[in-house]
């Protein structure tokens, strides 16, 4: 689906209830297209449910927006800091056998 930011916007100011059927749809269609697995699709619903929660709490549009990229922007900084973790626990554990190689330590040789 080609987005069309006028037609949205017209369907918006003419019937603002077919505007949030035709949103909730569009945003379904898209969380089903997405998702690999039920878990995901899940994932991304309850993510879909806490935007939109976020969205009637507040009475401005803008305080809105600034309260979603936060909730967003918190998201993105724990999945990087559950990344950072992994990868620091399949350092300490890694989960394959010890290198059968014969390593050769190397000598600082002092120039003339």
């Amino acid at each position: 689906m080609i987005f069309n930011f006028d037609e949205w916007a017209e369907l918006a100011k003419q019937d603002s209830a077919a505007f949030e059927a035709k949103r909730r749809e569009t945003l379904q269609q898209a969380i089903n297209d997405c998702a690999g697995t039920d878990r995901e699709k899940r994932m991304l619903n309850g993510l879909q449910f806490k935007v939109d929660m976020i969205r009637r709490k507040h009475k401005t549009p803008l305080g809105a927006c600034v309260a979603i990229s936060d909730m967003l922007m918190h998201n993105v900084r724990y999945l990087i800091h559950m990344d950072v973790a992994d990868m620091y626990e399949h350092a300490r554990h890694p989960h394959f056998s010890s290198p059968s190689a014969t390593i050769i330590p190397f000598t600082h040789k002092p120039k003339h």
